[in-house]
């Protein structure tokens, strides 16, 4: 089974409205030994305002914003393209805190470039995340690798620092190349320092295998971090969500679910989302830190219990047929009656295209561009119509009609310039952003220099355009 290393790089942290500048991975077979190599970068797209906080971080200047090659729809096809070609045989993608971030501005640069979007857990492919490999490994064999200390006596595990204090040379933090061959780096330490969390981990990045070990287990392991802290709880499985079959519930067995077998909907909602959740939920398809209880650590939310407790407390969980009932539709109630945004970037996974849609999508990417503009207005999935217009006004604006032209540049104006809160970054926001940057990095005046000037660029080329 072979392995890709990935990391990206992006304009900010908003996985909806940022975008990626740069993506890097590399390929390694079953023993993590380097294969291949892959790294590529793109141009800022024009309605997306880069946070400077984010391009001081990575080192990214704005000669490269304005100069890659390539546009961010022409990395994308061949970002997939290659990826696509490294997973003929399936892989399992890996990343550093790629669960919560790079996968989704993975998934959210794909669907924008109207490419399938689930490439690392389809057809063979798992996922998985070596930070959190990293904080169940630390949490379950204290010694194992050295956690670094950062602020207030706080254990951290920003990638710079744990490779930092585990030996491993990162001579460019924030450079994607870099980033995905330290997080190879801590990979192989992890495999080689506690093999059997390793095995257990990487057969995790499946989500059939989390639901076989939920399925066939009345007590499991949830090993989660929360503020560097570790939290091992034992668990037992409720139920999966009556409206997502994902979602499970587990009862934290330090507590005994006696009181709870019997409870009405108030007390169990408060024990799922109260300030102490003696349910705890996991998605089956996020890859949650699930162990057999063969890893169990002597530190153990509540105190270590003999096992004959937690598999007697487990019992009652199991057979209360009421209380898992209710558990599982309040679970689905948490969800019930959320209105669709109004914004097409945040409705990636309000369903998914039809048939004839996958194959109109495909074959839009089979075609050149005076082809894709006229295949556009037969999409019949809005959210995959809309993106694609707005792929011709960004790649292809001399193809839109006059009207249409001026709605897109109205539209690009709105994004650039909106005033008041909105949910992506406006050139406002940057600009006030950067002078709050600049009291704290005096040294870095000259990249801050140029980006605001590009910032000042935007906003001028925005107005110009309203006029």
């Amino acid at each position: 089974m072979a392995f890709i290393f990935y990391d990206t790089e992006t304009t900010g942290t908003n996985t909806c409205f940022d975008q990626i500048l740069q993506f890097a991975a590399i390929r390694t077979d079953d023993d993590l030994n380097p294969i291949e190599t892959f790294n590529v970068r793109c141009r800022l797209l024009p309605h997306v305002v880069p946070s400077p906080g984010a391009l001081l971080a990575t080192g990214v200047i704005v000669a490269d914003l304005t100069g890659a090659p390539l546009s961010h729809f022409e990395m994308m096809r061949q970002v997939r393209a290659k990826m696509t070609d490294w997973c003929q045989e399936g892989v399992i993608f890996m990343g550093w805190n790629s669960m919560r971030f790079d996968e989704a501005m993975l998934r959210q640069a794909y669907y924008q470039s109207l490419l399938p979007v689930y490439q690392t857990n389809t057809n063979g492919n798992g996922r998985a995340d070596v930070m959190r490999m990293a904080q169940v490994v630390a949490a379950c064999i204290p010694n194992a690798i050295a956690v670094p200390i950062e602020g207030r006596c706080k254990r951290t595990f920003k990638l710079a620092l744990v490779a930092e204090a585990n030996g491993i040379r990162l001579d460019n933090a924030h450079e994607a190349l870099a980033d995905a061959g330290a997080t190879l780096a801590l990979a192989k330490l992890l495999k080689q320092r506690a093999p059997q969390i390793w095995r257990a981990l990487v057969g995790n990045a499946r989500k059939a295998t989390i639901l076989q070990l939920i399925q066939n287990n009345s007590v499991l392991l949830l090993s989660e971090t929360f503020g560097g802290t570790p939290f091992n709880m034992m668990v037992a499985p409720i139920s999966v969500s009556c409206s997502n079959p994902n979602e499970w519930a587990l009862f934290d067995l330090q507590f005994d679910p006696e009181q709870f077998l019997t409870a009405d909907d108030g007390t169990l909602r408060d024990a799922i989302d109260g300030k102490v959740k003696m349910i705890r939920r996991v998605s089956a398809n996020a890859r949650p830190r699930l162990l057999s209880t063969e890893f169990t650590p002597t530190n153990v939310r509540g105190g270590r219990l003999p096992m004959e407790t937690y598999l007697e407390r487990a019992r009652k969980v199991r057979e209360s047929w009421d209380f898992r009932q209710r558990t599982s539709r309040l679970l689905a109630e948490r969800y019930a009656d959320q209105p669709s945004s109004i914004y097409v970037e945040q409705r990636i996974y309000d369903g998914f295209p039809s048939r004839d849609d996958e194959a109109r999508l495909a074959t839009f990417h089979r075609q050149e561009w005076p082809h894709r503009v006229g295949l556009v207005p037969s999409i019949e999935d809005d959210r995959c119509r809309e993106l694609g217009e707005r792929l011709i006004f960004v790649e292809q604006p001399a193809a839109l009609t006059d009207a249409q032209r001026r709605s897109w540049q109205a539209w690009q104006r709105d994004r650039l310039l909106a005033a008041g809160e909105a949910p992506w970054l406006t050139i406002a926001a940057a600009l006030s952003e950067l002078e709050e940057v600049a009291d704290t990095t005096p040294e870095q005046r000259p990249p801050l220099s140029d980006i605001r000037i590009l910032l000042k660029s935007l906003e001028r080329e925005a107005r110009s355009d309203s006029q």
